[in-house]
């Protein structure tokens, strides 16, 4: 009988530890039990853009790598701030466990990004950083340190001795004013090295004309430095009519087909290529880490590569400039 009673008491006993222990395990251990979900705001999903289409990829790897649910949207049009707006509030309404955003600076963004971490969302920034109090988890290219590499770049193909102009998109891009910062203090060294800085607001058919402006004027520089896709389009169309291609030089940055192309034909003498890739699947694992609640560096950089057409066809520059090829 009282062996009997001792069964019945020790099964009772081993019960109720297992409802105890099922019941603390759902309650301590938060998002762990379900599957994590991520949501990535790009500056464009166009599928033309072959930047953030590597951010995307990068993106994807991380999250298939890791489990995490993820959820890749974007406005069409790279400069389409109210339309990202839109697809912001929109996901904080979702409340993923946290948002990757490449933030698009518009005077709305700090309000729903509070709206955000009020909601327990966590927050990374990816590409340009943000003015936000506190500081939001930051995982970039170090565009400083790659104006550095373009003006140390272009010194060295002026044999040491540059006179560049330097042909940007706007005044407010902050991605730009770092990369001209790195540039001029690269060029430091050079007296009276820096012709001009001229804005072409975005456009490939205004960077043309300005470049053809300072050429008529027939002014004593020998290097153009673009710092975006388009104005290095378009300085590069005009070397190329003019027949200048081989006595100015041009450094410009990112990896777009026309500038991979103008590489090969040695138009564009170098470029400043980021690591877009990198970016996004760095953006999800940090992500991940917040979420999970480990600890994370305040800043990730990530540094870019000089491309030139000497060295574009080896392996890891292979990688960089055709990543759709080699991450698949």
């Amino acid at each position: 009988m009282r062996m009997r009673r001792f069964r019945i008491w020790l099964i009772l006993s081993v019960c109720v530890a297992a409802i105890y222990s099922m019941f603390y395990y759902k309650i301590f251990s938060g998002v762990s039990d379900r599957e994590k979900s991520v949501t990535v705001i790009l500056k464009s999903l166009n599928v033309r853009l072959d930047f953030w289409q590597a951010v995307n990829k990068g993106a994807e790897a991380a999250a298939k790598e890791m489990g995490v649910e993820l959820n890749v949207v974007g406005p069409l049009q790279e400069n389409d701030a109210n339309d990202q707006i839109r697809i912001l509030e929109a996901a904080v309404e979702g409340k993923p466990d946290a948002i990757v955003l490449a933030p698009i600076m518009n005077d709305r963004m700090p309000e729903i990004l509070s709206r955000a971490r009020n909601a327990g969302i966590e927050l990374v920034i990816i590409d340009t950083p943000l003015e936000l109090v506190p500081v939001p988890v930051l995982v970039s290219n170090d565009h400083i340190e790659a104006g550095t590499l373009a003006g140390r770049t272009t010194a060295t193909a002026t044999k040491g001795h540059p006179t560049v102009a330097i042909i940007s998109d706007d005044e407010d891009s902050k991605i730009s004013s770092e990369r001209l910062s790195g540039i001029k203090q690269a060029l430091d060294a050079y007296p009276n090295s820096v012709l001009g800085v001229y804005y072409a607001d975005n456009s490939e058919d205004k960077a043309y004309e300005i470049a053809k402006q300072l050429l008529a004027e027939d002014k004593p520089f020998n290097a153009f430095i673009t710092l975006n896709e388009s104005a290095t389009v378009g300085v590069a169309r005009l070397l190329h009519e003019q027949r200048r291609a081989g006595a100015m030089s041009l450094i410009g940055f990112d990896s777009s087909v026309d500038e991979i192309q103008l590489l090969e034909a040695g138009t564009l003498k170098a470029a400043i290529v980021q690591k877009p890739f990198n970016m996004g699947y760095l953006g999800v694992k940090t992500a991940l880490k917040l979420i999970d609640g480990d600890n994370v560096d305040p800043i990730t950089y990530i540094e870019s590569n000089v491309i030139t057409r000497e060295n574009m066809y080896t392996p890891e520059n292979q990688k960089l400039l055709f990543p759709f090829i080699n991450n698949k």
